[in-house]
């Protein structure tokens, strides 16, 4: 080790964290958005829902974003989960499909996802399988998505709908386990 290293620390880079604060935040969104400019949009955005949460509660206390029930001050530590969805889902980056989804909007939804994240992946727009709506979406993953090297990864938000991106394989599992600590 050099002299500045012992004398100021070796420079930290940022490594997986347990604990979900701004830190982990920054590193989901890494590895889940694309596109620089939005990358630091939502960093930011993510700072102020740990800094000033009452920042997204309207008046009334409802979460401003999106209707989702959340209420300040109850909902404060959902927060951030949800300005990175909704921020997430505004710019097409993620979707939401209900639980009982036809597959002609689920594909429609996977689609937009290619589409704002500029990857090089052809969906069928065809209706393939008459399935529930989690094996639909698992199929379209598993036949369609997965053999061109990318991965449809869920964000399970304890609703009846599922909230999902698509990344490239190469940070499947990263992805995943990030997205079961935000559970």
């Amino acid at each position: 080790m050099g002299l500045f290293s012992k004398l100021f620390g070796r420079k930290q880079k940022k490594v997986f964290v347990n604990r979900l604060d701004l830190d982990f935040y920054e590193i989901v969104i890494d590895n889940i958005a694309v596109s620089d400019e939005f990358k630091v949009e939502l960093k930011e955005s993510l700072k102020i829902a740990f800094n000033d949460p009452k920042y997204y509660y309207d008046d009334s206390g409802d979460f401003s974003l999106s209707e989702r029930g959340l209420r300040y001050p109850n909902d404060v530590s959902l927060t951030p989960k949800f300005v990175l969805v909704d921020k997430m889902l505004t710019v097409g980056q993620m979707t939401e499909v209900d639980w009982k989804e036809e597959e002609e909007e689920i594909r429609f939804s996977i689609i937009e996802i290619v589409k704002a994240k500029g990857y090089e992946l052809h969906i069928a727009t065809d209706d393939k399988y008459t399935l529930d709506t989690d094996e639909i979406i698992s199929s379209i993953n598993d036949n369609e998505i997965q053999p061109f090297g990318y991965s449809l990864e869920i964000l399970d938000i304890n609703s009846d709908s599922y909230v999902f991106t698509i990344v490239p394989a190469d940070k499947k599992q990263l992805v995943r386990e990030l997205f079961n600590k935000l559970k």
